[in-house]
């Protein structure tokens, strides 16, 4: 068993460093207060090669692994560049390792290579006002007429939209209880969200998160059938396989954004005095400080060795990218709550972006999968007990 970063990995994580550390926290605090992406940022790894490492040559790509990924995750995060992840994770993941591994010749060589080159962003429409983790429990609807489909329905929470050119969007294609999983009979689909009959409006948040988020009303929607990815009714089984790289990179992100928290808490621990010592020299500022250090330390081994088993097929990678994703929620959420403790009321200041960080780990242990559910998997898959849900 290794441990150590091959010198390839060590060169990967450097580099992205020296890209990402170009852009100071003025840069940052711009971005948050503005609510804007970090387009310069972005199209900088874009032009680097980096938002190719997943894909193969023939497209562009570096043909590396996941590994690859969660270590440009993780350099990104210790530069301050933690809001970038969640478009790693749209655009990469669910677009263009979606595509790869389901999508026909022509639409992956239509749309990876944009993807890898920065041009391309993508979002991925599934929850609606009564489907959140229960799935198979959406009611938009896709009908075939003739050699088209026609979608009505209505998403929810739908992420990162105002910056897609494309989402990948779920919808029945047969009535629930026709086949024999309730999975059975969802088809997912590319969809332009400009095209005729996609409405969508932002949902006004009342704490920060990384991503805008959208309500998205579907009235006629006519999809072609090369609009289809994969096969039709084999849309939940295709979001199935990708269930595995979503949780590893999640927590990847949320690590992150607790490990930059965590940095700046420490700095101020140190550089605060009170009462001719430094905060940081009394142990209920150090205590919780060194807990969330040593959490941390924890899920990024669990996070990285997910990404090799699932890069190199070995154990049970389902148990273990779920633990991990478990494990980064939590070590984050502490590491945030010790930063925020550690600042005092001055934590809550929008130029420090703490409450930047702690609001959207907060999310992160409810979306894109609740811990909740991630116990029930444990429990039922790794401990054998009956199914709880």
């Amino acid at each position: 068993m290794g441990f150590e970063l091959t010198p390839e990995h060590e060169l990967i994580q450097q580099t992205v460093s020296e890209i990402a550390g170009q852009y100071d926290e003025s840069y940052w605090q711009d971005v948050r207060m503005n609510e804007r992406f970090a387009e310069e940022l972005y199209q900088d790894l874009a032009d680097g090669g980096w938002l190719g490492l997943p894909f193969p040559e023939e497209l562009g790509g570096e043909e590396m692994g996941l590994t690859e990924v969660v270590l440009v995750m993780e350099a990104l995060a210790e530069e301050g560049a933690w809001e970038l992840s969640g478009a790693l994770i749209l655009s990469l993941i669910f677009g263009g390792i979606g595509l790869v591994e389901h999508g026909t010749d022509e639409q992956i060589s239509r749309y990876v290579p944009d993807i890898i080159d920065g041009k391309s962003k993508w979002a991925i429409a599934v929850t609606e006002p009564d489907a959140g983790s229960n799935t198979a429990n959406i009611s938009t609807v896709a009908e075939r007429d003739g050699d088209e489909f026609v979608v009505n329905g209505h998403k929810q929470f739908i992420s990162g939209l105002e910056l897609a050119d494309r989402m990948l969007l779920l919808a029945r294609t047969a009535p629930p209880g026709e086949g024999d999983s309730p999975f059975d009979g969802m088809t997912m689909f590319i969809v332009d969200p400009e095209a005729d009959g996609v409405e969508y409006s932002e949902i006004p948040l009342d704490i920060y998160y990384r991503d805008r988020t959208f309500d998205v009303h579907l009235d006629d929607v006519r999809l072609a059938e090369d609009q289809v990815l994969g096969e039709v009714g084999e849309g939940m089984y295709q979001m199935f396989a990708t269930l595995n790289t979503e949780r590893i990179t999640a927590a990847a992100e949320a690590w992150g954004m607790g490990r930059w928290s965590l940095d700046r808490a420490v700095a101020q621990a140190n550089e605060r005095v009170v009462w001719d010592e430094p905060i940081g020299a009394h142990q209920a500022i150090q205590h919780p400080l060194a807990d969330a250090h040593a959490d941390l330390v924890s899920s990024k081994h669990l996070t990285r060795e997910a990404a090799w088993r699932y890069d190199n097929d070995v154990g049970n990678v389902g148990e273990i990218s779920n633990i991990a994703n478990l494990q980064a929620g939590k070590a984050a959420w502490a590491a945030c709550e010790a930063a925020m403790t550690t600042f005092g009321g001055m934590s809550v200041a929008a130029e420090l972006g703490l409450g930047a960080a702690w609001g959207t780990v907060r999310h992160y242990r409810t979306a894109p999968v609740s811990e909740e559910m991630i116990r029930n998997y444990i429990a039922q898959h790794s401990l054998g007990l009956p199914r709880s849900y």
